[in-house]
């Protein structure tokens, strides 16, 4: 382990970290206030992504994470100054390491960082909720999520609050996920759960803090900056927000009313390090900073052979080549969520091509990574479409499935459910569409169409609610990787382009 400390939290066998950080920063306070210095460390966003990047500029990687947590600690605890560890959710999903293993490997790496605390993002429940139980109980810190309750009986699923002994004060961490995650991971995973309010969860928790006299209070948010921002605002009781979701990355803490706001971009390329003075409930000052996970970063050894043993545990076969490409297949993230790539168009007609559908569509937001030109291997494949999502059919009619399209359109953009098409056109003007063709003739409101997409859309995902209206849903069998693969076998080199399919003036 690396680091340890006090902490209070509902499960006695859940042990919260803190000990020390790197320039020892010595703050003043007004006469009146007796310094208690805490340093906070956060991160979030992290997508699965425990590997060093390749590419001297390259940041990231849960092992230069780890080794400058450790290196802070260290330098703090010799001034006598503590330090908590927040992860503010999303440490799932998005590489082959973290969907092979479902997050097992991620777990394994940050039980030996002394992570005070995380809140839980959206995608800790892509693999299931049976998945995330064994993940909590693998895990040696909390994971937190006071506004998510059984829908059953109303009782609480995860631990809402953690509380930590800083000197003679007491910090309070509140766990808040976002509503979203009923659209933003399969609906299923979700059905039997309700997610209430975050202001109003964090507003009833503050005020029942404030009487049993704790007054340090951090909202661990996996909400967005927008949402933490308005959060701030609604709950003037909140000291500081930690957030995540939007992949914000903040270089210098916002003061919104009361609270201090901060994130950390993604992908574990920043640690964020806010250091505080507090005294009586009350945060005196503070001085904050991104810290790039670059070459210079120390790295943890024992993390790295911990994410080596898991690497070195992947099937050999993720390293074979299953097709090539000669251009570029785009995959960024603003871009996929903004308009028609040719990464898009490959993946719908693969969709077209399994299910046997006139027509497929999918969400940009489930297009995790670009593949550079030439031989394409499985584990790219895989860092493409990490979700394990199925594809499915529906029979939809024209005027059902132009709701659908209108809707993709009408989103501010870059948006997650923004529609990649196979089999169709679209031209819009703005945010308005303005016409939608099937084939060489206009779509037609009163026919019935079979429409291939994926599972997570079809259960209502990314707020399609029309596609639940639709008629003999079907799951073809075949995930939307696996599709990938047979389309690449069928058509061994690929030059897919931009064709015009969606035309936005």
């Amino acid at each position: 382990m690396i680091g340890n400390t006090r902490s209070m939290s509902s499960r006695t066998d859940w042990r919260a970290f803190a000990t020390a950080a790197t320039l020892v920063f010595v703050l003043s306070c007004t006469a009146w206030c007796a310094p208690q210095q805490v340093t906070i460390l956060h991160f979030n966003d992290f997508h699965g992504n425990v590997l060093i990047p390749e590419g001297e500029d390259a940041l990231g990687g849960i092992a230069r994470i780890a080794g400058t947590v450790r290196q802070i600690r260290a330098e703090n605890e010799a001034a006598g100054v503590e330090t908590l560890l927040l992860i503010a959710g999303d440490v799932l999903q998005g590489t082959p390491l973290s969907t092979v293993f479902h997050g097992e490997a991620d777990v394994a790496a940050l039980n030996l960082m002394g992570v005070s605390a995380m809140a839980l993002g959206n995608h800790e429940f892509d693999y299931g909720m049976p998945n995330l139980h064994k993940l909590v109980e693998m895990a040696e810190f909390p994971m937190l999520a006071a506004n998510i309750r059984r829908k059953v009986d109303n009782t609480q699923v995860f631990p809402g609050t953690a509380r930590f002994v800083v000197g003679d004060e007491m910090v309070v961490v509140i766990g808040l996920t976002t509503p979203e995650t009923r659209i933003t991971t399969m609906p299923t995973n979700v059905e039997d759960l309700v997610f209430e309010d975050p202001a109003a969860t964090a507003t009833m928790l503050a005020e029942r803090i404030d009487r049993s006299g704790d007054r340090v209070i951090v909202a661990l948010t996996h909400l967005g900056f927008d949402e933490d921002q308005q959060l701030a605002r609604d709950v003037p009781a909140l000291d500081l927000i930690v957030g995540g979701h939007s992949h914000t990355q903040v270089d210098e803490a916002a003061r919104v009313g009361n609270a201090l706001v901060v994130s950390a971009k993604s992908y574990g390329e920043y640690l964020g390090r806010l250091d505080l003075v507090i005294d009586n409930g009350e945060v005196c000052s503070h001085e904050y900073r991104l810290i790039p996970m670059d070459a210079t970063a120390p790295q943890a050894p024992e993390v790295a052979a911990v994410v080596a043993d898991y690497q070195g545990r992947l099937d050999d076969a993720i390293k074979r080549v299953v097709g090539e490409t000669t251009v570029p297949l785009n995959g960024v993230r603003d871009d996929v969520r903004s308009g028609e790539t040719n990464l898009g168009n490959v993946i719908t007609d693969a969709m077209r091509l399994v299910s046997g559908a006139p027509i497929a569509v999918h969400n940009g937001g489930g297009i995790r990574s670009s593949i550079d030109a030439g031989p394409i291997t499985l584990e790219e494949v895989l860092q493409v479409l990490p979700f394990g999502n199925e594809v499915a059919t529906v029979e939809l009619t024209g005027a059902q499935l132009r709701d659908i399209l209108a809707q993709s359109i009408a989103a501010e953009r870059p948006f997650g459910g923004f529609l990649h098409v196979s089999g169709l056109k679209l031209v819009a003007e703005g945010h308005t569409l303005v016409s939608a063709t099937v084939g060489d003739e206009p779509l037609d409101d009163t026919k019935s169409y079979l429409v291939a997409t994926n599972a997570f859309l079809l259960e209502g995902g990314d707020g399609f609610a029309t596609f639940t209206e639709g008629r003999n849903p079907y799951y073809v069998g075949t995930k939307l990787d696996t599709s990938f693969v047979q389309y690449l076998s069928e058509h061994g080199t690929i030059s897919p382009e931009v064709e015009g399919r969606i035309v936005i003036r």
